[in-house]
């Protein structure tokens, strides 16, 4: 009986201010919840977990809401050594001659392709089989050498001689990227390849195990053409959210949704339960609102998810952004944003999302800006942070947890966890010389017809 291993461990420190990877969430539940449900509607029973010891616990309790009750196990990775570290010790936990599944609970791909993986294991049990996504742009991630002439985005599944990680732009064998699905006929053939392989460089353990296993074994790719997503920065909170709200194929609102009069929900939403939206207020589909979350006066939702019991206040706009729970609002604007848990901003307070030479945004992360890839990009603001009133904060600026930015603020300098940041204000006083006559008010007044 094929196994599933799902890495779900790992630091997640490139994701910070934001939590762990696989227990993000979205639509009311975490990746590694969607992750473990669709594996097992395609068929998988068994289910080997890879944790650390930072987030065993949670993943536990994350697990153990899973319906259909699948056998899991679990293994911590005590050190964050890599994927093929991680592999290696759940391979371990798995009887040699058994087939595996090995997938990441980050990463979004398309139901019907674990489907389709699994069929095409069934009809070829001896062949190696990758996950394989064309690549328009160089994405640092391992490329598939194909067997004969590269095929095209439109063939079906094609035979791969061997890969390489992270070639750089100019030394890609071909447009296909691996994705991190793929399905190894004996566990005992890859625990065997990384224990030969242990003795490189750790971060490239796996793609050197798999390449060994690819001069023994026929290998095949099946391309996934849906779209899809993976985990690794913040701002791919947005691309994730992106994939699943457009994927929403019609409207499903909790009859306990209140929709006052003037109000509307429409397009492709899902409105949780107990949400109140007030007079003006709007949804716009495709969206997410989650449970017990009020949208006030005038208050607008449009291609963006919110969490729980969030206020979404009077005159405020929330577009292309992802909220955590309890997040709050009131006269703001939030686009194209990543806001974690227990946030709030004072009245007035705005996200800049665009430069204004529209150019491409950039994000530190871990000391070094990144170019996102997108030219619309607002804040990544970690849990229990508090934002004034009149606050301008500018495009790719990072808030740290338990941060708290001032009144009056034009950001444009990332703020580390539990830091303060205000501006001081000098006053300059004199006798007021400005004098109007009662008259030039009635003439204005006048005006206004």
């Amino acid at each position: 009986m094929l196994t599933a291993i799902i890495l779900a461990g790992g630091e997640s420190s490139r994701l910070r201010p934001l939590g762990d990877k696989s227990l993000q969430r979205f639509m009311g539940q975490s990746l590694l919840m969607r992750h473990m449900q669709i594996v097992q509607e395609a068929g998988v029973r068994e289910m080997v977990i890879v944790t650390s010891p930072r987030n065993d616990a949670a993943v536990r309790a994350d697990c153990a809401a899973v319906a259909g009750d699948p056998a899991v196990r679990f293994v911590v990775q005590p050190e964050p050594l890599g994927m093929g570290d991680a592999a290696a010790r759940a391979l371990a936990a798995i009887a040699p001659d058994a087939p595996v599944y090995l997938t990441q609970a980050h990463d979004l791909l398309d139901p019907a392709f674990h489907r389709a993986m699994l069929a095409q294991a069934q009809a070829q049990p001896d062949t190696l089989l990758l996950a394989a996504k064309h690549a328009e742009a160089y994405f640092p991630g391992g490329y598939l050498i194909p067997a004969g002439t590269p095929p095209s985005t439109d063939q079906q599944p094609f035979a791969v001689r061997g890969i390489v990680e992270k070639p750089g732009a100019a030394n890609v064998p071909s447009h296909w990227m691996t994705l991190v699905a793929h399905i190894i006929p004996r566990a005992g053939d890859l625990a065997a390849a990384l224990a030969e392989a242990e003795a490189g460089d750790p971060g490239d353990r796996y793609e050197r195990a798999l390449a060994a296993l690819m001069t023994s074994r026929p290998t095949l790719a099946l391309p996934h053409r849906a779209p899809s997503a993976a985990l690794k920065y913040p701002w791919h909170m947005l691309d994730i959210m992106e994939v699943l709200l457009h994927g929403l194929s019609a409207p499903q609102i909790h009859p306990s949704v209140q929709v006052a009069e003037g109000a509307s929900i429409r397009g492709n939403a899902i409105v949780a339960e107990g949400v109140r939206l007030f007079p003006g207020a709007a949804i716009l589909g495709p969206a997410y609102v989650g449970p017990g979350t009020i949208l006030g006066n005038n208050a607008l939702v449009r291609e963006s998810m919110t969490g729980a019991h969030c206020i979404i206040g009077y005159s405020t706009e929330v577009a292309r952004s992802w909220l955590g729970d309890d997040v709050w609002f009131h006269t703001n604007y939030v686009g194209d944003s990543v806001i974690d848990a227990n946030v709030s901003f004072g009245s007035g307070t705005v996200t800049g999302n665009l430069r204004l030479d529209e150019g491409i945004i950039k994000v530190r992360v871990k000391g070094e800006r990144l170019a996102t890839g997108r030219n619309k990009l607002g804040q990544i603001i970690g849990s229990g942070t508090r934002v004034g009133i009149n606050a301008s904060l500018m495009p790719g600026v990072v808030i740290g947890r338990n941060a708290f930015v001032g009144p009056g603020i034009i950001l444009n300098d990332d703020v580390p966890d539990g830091r303060r940041v205000t501006v001081r204000q000098e006053l300059v006083w004199g006798e007021n010389t400005i004098q109007r006559r009662p008259e030039d008010r009635d003439a204005f007044r006048s005006k206004l017809g």
